[in-house]
């Protein structure tokens, strides 16, 4: 078998000089929720010194000096973007597994007869991602996956490859293990990392031969697992569909800091609301609700600089039956929310978490307890339709007061070129 990796290159950023050729060459910075943090960085704002997940205002000045393009988190873009590179590579190859949102593992055996080699397939691909969607893209091929994922990171970290290595001689492997740290391997963190160089493994070639009883002493199983598949030995397959999610969660930042009680079942049950479209659209019913309040921890006092006591807590409540109705599910989220929250603190986040997920099938009823209400899951699904054909949130629950205070911030959003009509390209 021969496995192939194709990754985006600083996806996001990618993204945006998509549709914005002027970017090109320019360094470009894409923000997190409520535009805090640096989550993408192109080439040329990491040469700058810009770190990923710094927060925005520590890098003001720098960001002036340089003239760095800012935009705020177009996630309507990037996930559509990120179809279309997926169906992309349906083109090219059979057997496709979705790893995220800008990286996918492909099956690359048998199109000996239909390219003249496997990098002439890895440039095909890597030629017709730049043509029809400008996205550049690096490929790496391997026996294995972990091998496919060493491979990718060399097609990017060495331009005479032109964004193709492939792995499939024990001579281009061995060469490959050899200069790659062993920290950077797929599934060795940082715990790992500095257990394997105490032991003087500071290579990937070095774990390839360590012996398989001290790997699996050390590193259990799964460090096993990856060994074998350093050797060439494939231990983990294509997924080609999906697994079932075990939780959906929702958890934005409030742009300031929030006292009072109503605010924050406001932001509830907006969170809520879109688990729930996220629930019904999954075909899913949820068991169990987690609702958690945060403070900030790293927020000092203006007086004497000293650090404000922190508060967090979160609460679990089980349902009497799976539901996908919003109301539903927010009645016992509010009673979570009133059972937590605490008077005299500013909190930075409300949080919730839907689990216990199970098939919307599913309608287990009980002998003492009534079944679940089907016109209200119904009901539901009726609003969900609506919403998308007139605008997100056109029928939302009372408590929802649609507050302009505390909802994302973005304020360098790019215009949603390929999902909303307002904003299509025009041709003059």
């Amino acid at each position: 078998m021969l496995y192939g990796l194709v990754d985006a290159n600083n996806f996001y950023v990618s993204c945006e000089r998509a549709f914005q050729p002027r970017l090109e060459g320019k360094p470009v910075i894409v923000l997190s929720n409520r535009d805090g943090c640096i989550v993408a960085r192109s080439n040329e704002a990491k040469a700058l010194g810009i770190k990923m997940g710094k927060p925005l205002f520590e890098c003001k000045e720098l960001i002036e000096a340089h003239n760095v393009q800012v935009f705020s988190s177009n996630y309507s873009l990037y996930g559509d973007m990120s179809r279309r590179l997926m169906s992309t590579l349906t083109h090219f190859v059979e057997e496709v597994e979705v790893y995220s949102i800008d990286e996918a593992f492909i099956l690359a055996d048998g199109y000996e007869g239909v390219y003249p080699s496997i990098r002439g397939l890895g440039s095909a691909i890597r030629q017709t991602a730049d043509q029809w969607l400008r996205l550049p893209v690096s490929i790496g091929f391997g026996l294995t996956k972990t091998l496919a994922k060493v491979a990718n990171r060399l097609a990017k970290a060495r331009p005479e490859l032109e964004g193709v290595c492939v792995l499939d001689t024990p001579g281009a492997i061995s060469q490959a293990l050899e200069e790659y740290p062993v920290g950077d391997l797929w599934g060795v963190g940082g715990r790992y990392a500095g257990m394997l160089k105490r032991n003087n493994i500071t290579t990937a070639a070095q774990l390839r031969d360590a012996p398989d009883d001290w790997i699996r002493q050390f590193m259990t199983v799964n460090g096993l697992r990856l060994v074998h598949e350093l050797r060439g030995t494939p231990c983990k397959l294509l997924e080609l569909s999906q697994p079932a999610r075990k939780s959906i969660c929702s958890e934005p930042g409030f742009g300031q800091l929030v006292p009072d009680l109503e605010t924050l079942t406001d932001a509830l049950t907006s969170h809520l609301s879109r688990c729930c479209e996220k629930l019904r659209k999954q075909d899913l019913l949820c068991g169990s609700v987690t609702v958690y309040l945060k403070t900030n921890r790293h927020r000092k006092t203006p007086g004497n600089g000293l650090p404000v006591k922190p508060y967090y807590n979160s609460v679990t409540v089980e349902l009497p039956h799976p539901t996908s109705s919003t109301p539903a599910l927010l009645k016992y989220a509010i009673s979570g929310l009133k059972s937590i929250f605490a008077f005299g603190y500013n909190y930075q986040k409300v949080g919730i978490m839907l689990t216990d997920l199970v098939p919307f099938h599913y309608r287990q009823k009980g002998i003492f307890v009534e079944g679940p209400n089907e016109k209200m899951i119904q009901l539901s699904a009726v609003v969900d339709k609506i919403n998308h054909r007139y605008g997100k949130d056109k029928l939302r629950l009372a408590s929802q007061m649609y507050n302009p205070d505390w909802p994302m911030k973005l304020a360098y959003l790019s215009p949603k070129y390929t999902t909303r009509w307002e904003d299509i390209l025009e041709v003059k």
